[in-house]
């Protein structure tokens, strides 16, 4: 087989260039492949130098993309010359179509470059490779790959549940996708998707527990309006209704007491719909943590209904959820 036409290297930009990983790169692929928080959502460990070594000699054999199943490895340098990341391109069995994944340094994390270096890959491997089809795949707890892959516009297709077990757990994959169809044409998301984007993620974020830490649950009264009607639908279908107050206080003695020592929920998929001043937001989520000492995890559904306050800010006038049985712990 024949690889496609790859563009001239390195293909720059004003921040940064791209160019195929070299054997002199090992030192600056190591500093961010060995980094724990790199790791986190990957299914291998943080790496050795020999691990890292022998992930460079691999993509650099298949960097033409000549099989399926070959990667392009590509460095991004920022303006110093310094190799801050990778964006991969993965040559898939299908005709014309292929995955991508990235890993960047922590030092770029929230420099809009990782978004960039991403979005022009994607340039490369339609313009360059006409590929027609192109899948991200991560960790559904990986809300910051997720959100970089929505950004560019790549569209969410499916979740996974339990799709692997690794480091001692279950994971779970949501996939992303983009046609070259799609590519450029889809428009970026409004002013009022972003701020109710924001919005859930405040919510979300306010019941993050880690290690123990003390939990204030004011970021979640902030989006909240001060008449907000939240309901529970039960196991059985009935639904319970309470206001901000009867919400908010079990769950603040809950997260600061001794039992549930770490918890997070996350959005795994979601629709957001706005119409003048008003907007639903649905979401699929999935919460993990520790409780008594044991790891648990379930998923659930929510639904929002926000509208435009009198400051001009969007709020959740009403909250229903419900969750899914938890599901028996693996023996």
């Amino acid at each position: 087989m024949t690889g496609p036409v790859h563009p001239p290297y390195p293909v720059r930009r004003e921040r940064f260039a791209l160019r195929p990983v070299r054997v002199d790169d090992l030192d600056a692929v190591h500093a961010h492949r060995s980094l724990p928080e790199v790791a986190r959502y990957l299914p291998h460990e943080p790496h050795t130098r020999e691990m890292t070594a022998d992930t460079l000699g691999r993509v650099i054999a298949g960097e033409s993309l000549a099989e399926p199943g070959n990667w392009l490895d590509l460095a991004v340098e920022d303006a110093s010359g310094r190799v801050v990341g990778e964006v991969l391109l993965k040559r898939d069995e299908q005709p014309l179509t292929g995955e991508v994944g990235f890993a960047f340094h922590p030092d770029v994390h929230g420099t809009g470059i990782a978004t960039e270096a991403v979005a022009v890959t994607l340039d490369i491997a339609f313009d360059s490779f006409g590929w027609r089809r192109i899948v991200g795949i991560c960790n559904v707890e990986n809300t910051a790959s997720a959100a970089l892959m929505r950004r560019i516009g790549m569209r969410h297709e499916a979740v996974w549940r339990k799709e692997s077990y690794a480091k001692g757990l279950w994971n779970n994959f949501q996939q992303f996708a983009v046609l070259d169809s799609e590519w450029r044409t889809s428009p970026p998301p409004s002013a009022d998707e972003r701020a109710i984007d924001g919005v859930a993620r405040a919510f979300f974020d306010a019941f993050t527990r880690r290690a123990g830490e003390p939990v204030d649950l004011n970021g979640a009264r902030r989006v909240l309006a001060p008449n907000a009607v939240i309901e529970r639908v039960a196991e059985d279908g009935v639904v319970h209704r309470t206001d901000v107050d009867e919400f908010l206080a079990p769950r603040a003695t809950l997260l600061n007491g001794p039992s549930l020592t770490d918890f997070r929920e996350v959005e795994a998929a979601q629709t957001t719909i706005v119409a003048g001043e008003r907007a639903v937001r649905t979401a699929q989520y999935f919460k993990y943590g520790v409780r008594d000492g044991e790891e648990f995890s379930a998923w659930g559904r929510k639904v929002m209904q926000l509208a435009v306050s009198a400051s001009g800010d969007w709020l959740i006038e009403t909250l229903t959820w419900t969750d899914e049985p938890e599901p028996a712990a693996m023996s």
